[in-house]
């Protein structure tokens, strides 16, 4: 049979066994050493899965694997030098002693968040330490013997790529190129016989432009690893394919096998063109092929055999002995295994349709059995069905343009100050919906449980003095698995979860059929917060686009097609918030980018049903709601047109990790609505201090965004206060308030404090 590989496995344990240990550290009740045994047990766990697989890629992490390079390569921020092991670890990752963690950013097209290096003048020289990597290295090949085990890295050019600073990747890279060499030097010393250098960059548009900085770190690392005996350095991409030109240079690179995606993304109307340019273009004699056929990000198991008949294409053109199956993406955006729903949990006629990661190993070993027989595939792969949905131009459009309703909508002091949803989710809150779910309470007593929270929530927000309050959302386990519970379509897990970033998991429901709205999801919950209270309170509700990109897809129809079905539900709930009286409704939209194609020239395309599909949901709303979106965790200065386009009257973001990068492109790109730039981290624990926030705020004044009128520049924090503690949360919105309260005596000629705010034009809230 052809040979296997993988090239990445979950690696938060099959029962969360990672998140547990990580938050007890964090706390407190746990040790270093304690800390680390879970980290063994997660990776004994997931490589003895894999031990039928001839290569196995060591993947493990203690919080994310770009801030374990940024790690192992020594390129600390100067703020954290001054700290050493696990703890310097940690504080990149989450912050310390008052300073502010690495920035954090989604994974390419991707629902995994990564923490963002910087290189700056005094990151350097690099002071590395190899102890953690070359440990797994050599726990790997303990228990899968070193021909198997196989050590991963993130490659020098896609570390440079994803890092920010004011040192360039031309700068940069020759200065990380040495520290690279003396790790493939240590893993030789070791007896390592091959190694995965990772570089997703390739396959981005950015990649054409990478030639000679490839050439020259691969040549700089090819010779390395001769040196000390390491046989095969495999170059491996996914995500997507490659362009035309890349691949024709990529495949002569000196490296001794390159892996390839031969997928792409579920439910694209582009069709991956990798299949295509080895046919044309043939593959280098003496070079391995590691073909991703097996789909690393989609939960629907291979029932037409679509990666053996792929797989009997390539032996037209490559050797048996050269050609290698493997999965399209690494396996960590799956959950670990199918095996761990209960029984009867998934319905028996979508049981068989599903793999999660161990099946999709199993698959990997199946297509390589299966082609290499004679036995021919018949079915190749076809693209999703697209449709038109009959909306008319004018379901995609406010009644009334921003200029016009603005006035009607409600009115606000100057630096208006709310939050972006979320409330801490207490043991309280997870014991009464857990016991709810097991049937030991009944629905009453849970709804009376989760007023009671909204009550406080409520109570704790009109004591701060937050001027537009939202209810907490004590009810939702999560912003995506919420809405695909109350809508038509949907297939939740019970143990499918998928890392998000360092021990937040989540578990993206799966959608099975078309999507269709049943009743009003969120009105209950917002009329009990609102008869609370005579300030505005927000409807909450999870963007079409977002619900999407953090679910698990359909294969058989395009995302935008399910995108727009989405959008037609959600647009329904729009219209029932309004008729309880709500004329604040926020549509989140924080995994608007990341589904951003990787090439540039798909952009378009996608943005332009993206933002139909926002549009569609919201153009029910009456001129005097206000329509709030929230984008985070991106980079969005490659989507200005699309957000302006989005037509929400307010728009807040993710910005205390990013040095005000988007204020200042919304800035320069004259964007005209209210915009609420987060003042504080809600991902660190870090309280921030009341002239930490006044400093934000009067550098939003100060980059010229929207003139500087501060009735129109919104306070708020990053993101939501989900994952926080109440006592953490109350302190920094408490300093957040007075910072916005002082900066309204400071900065606005004449400013008197007035009453809480209200709805404008005489209309009263819903109490």
């Amino acid at each position: 049979m052809l040979s296997t590989s993988t090239i990445g496995f979950p690696r938060i344990g099959s029962q969360r066994q990672m998140k547990v240990s990580l938050e007890r550290f964090w706390k407190g009740g746990a040790s270093e050493k304690e800390l680390l045994d879970t980290l063994n047990e997660v990776e004994n766990e997931a490589w003895s899965v894999q031990k039928g697989i001839q290569s196995v890629g060591l993947d493990s992490t203690l919080y994310d694997h770009v801030l374990d390079t940024a790690f192992w390569l020594g390129a600390v921020p100067n703020r954290f030098q001054h700290l050493s092991g696990l703890q310097q670890y940690f504080a990149m990752a989450r912050g310390a002693e008052g300073k502010p963690a690495l920035d954090m950013s989604k994974l390419f097209d991707t629902n995994y968040h990564f923490l963002v290096p910087e290189l700056e003048p005094d990151t350097f020289p690099l002071k590395p330490n190899f102890e953690l990597v070359l440990s797994k290295v050599q726990r790997g090949q303990a228990l899968l013997g070193k021909d198997a085990a196989v050590p991963i890295l993130v490659g020098p050019i896609t570390f440079v790529s994803l890092a920010r600073g004011s040192v360039p990747a031309a700068k940069s890279l020759p200065q990380i190129l040495p520290v690279y060499e003396k790790l493939v030097q240590e893993m030789g010393k070791l007896g390592v016989k091959s190694i995965q250098i990772h570089e997703p960059i390739l396959v981005t548009s950015a990649g054409a432009s990478l030639k000679d900085s490839f050439l020259a770190a691969y040549n700089t690392l090819a010779a390395a690893a001769s040196r000390c005996g390491i046989a095969e350095l495999n170059l491996v991409t996914y995500y997507d394919d490659l362009e035309e030109e890349v691949y024709r240079w990529a495949v002569q690179l000196p490296v001794s096998a390159v892996q390839l995606d031969f997928l792409g993304v579920v439910g694209a109307t582009v069709s991956n063109r990798n299949l295509e340019w080895v046919e044309k273009y043939g593959w280098p004699e003496g070079k391995k092929l590691i073909a991703g056929v097996v789909d690393g990000r989609s939960v629907w198991a291979d029932l037409e055999g679509h990666a053996c008949w792929i797989l009997h294409r390539l032996l037209t053109k490559v050797s048996s002995t050269s050609l290698v199956v493997s999965s399209s993406t690494p396996l960590q955006h799956l959950p670990f295994s199918l095996d761990n729903e209960p029984a009867g949990r998934v319905p028996a006629a979508l049981q068989p349709r599903l793999a999660f990661a161990v099946q999709k190993v199993a698959e990997i070993v199946a297509a390589a059995t299966a082609a290499s027989g004679n036995k021919q595939q018949a079915a190749g792969r076809h693209l999703p069905l697209d449709a038109d949905y009959g909306y008319g131009e004018k379901d995609f459009s406010r009644p009334e343009p921003y200029s016009a309703r603005r006035n009607k909508q409600i009115a606000m002091p100057p630096f208006p100050t709310t939050t972006i949803g979320s409330f801490p989710q207490t043991k309280e809150v997870r014991a009464a919906r857990a016991a709810f779910r097991a049937g030991k309470t009944t629905q009453a007593e849970y709804e009376r449980a989760i007023a009671s929270h909204i009550g406080m929530a409520v109570g704790v927000q009109e004591a701060l003095g937050l001027d537009v309050l939202v209810h907490g959302e004590a009810e939702r386990t999560d912003m995506v698995e919420f809405f695909g519970q109350m809508l038509e379509g949907f297939h939740f897990t019970f143990n499918g979860w998928v890392q998000s970033y360092g021990s937040r998991y989540v578990r993206p429901p799966i959608i099975v059929s078309d999507v269709k709205f049943l009743q009003p999801m969120t009105t209950i919950e917002y009329k009990i917060a609102q008869s609370l209270t005579s300030r505005p309170m927000k409807g909450m509700l999870t963007g079409p686009v977002t619900v999407l990109n953090w679910s698990f897809p359909r294969k058989d129809i395009s995302r935008k097609a399910q995108a727009l079905q989405l959008a037609g539900a959600l647009r329904q709930e729009v219209a029932a918030l309004e008729a309880t009286g709500c004329r604040v409704v926020q549509v989140d939209e924080p995994a608007l980018r990341e589904g951003l194609p990787l090439k540039t020239t798909r952009h378009a395309a996608y943005l332009r049903w993206a933002v139909d599909a926002f549009r569609l949901t919201t153009s029910v709303a009456s001129p005097a709601t206000q329509v709030v979106t929230h984008l985070c965790y991106s980079d969005f200065q490659d989507i200005m047109q699309a957000i302006n386009e989005m037509d929400a009257d307010v728009l807040t973001i993710e910005n205390s990790r990013s040095g005000n990068e988007m204020v200042t492109a919304l800035a320069e790109s004259g964007y005209t609505r209210d915009v609420g730039p987060g003042v504080y981290d809600v991902h660190s624990p870090q309280v921030p201090p009341v002239d930490f926030v006044k400093a934000k705020i009067k550098s939003f004044m100060d980059s010229g965004i929207l003139a500087g009128q501060p009735d129109r520049l919104w306070v708020n924090p990053d993101c939501g206060l989900k994952t926080r503690a109440w006592p953490e949360t109350i302190a920094a919105l408490r300093n957040m308030v007075q910072a916005a309260e002082e900066c309204r005596k400071e900065l606005v000629p004449g400013w008197k404090p007035q009453q809480p705010a209200g709805i404008s034009g005489g209309q009263k809230c819903c109490c």
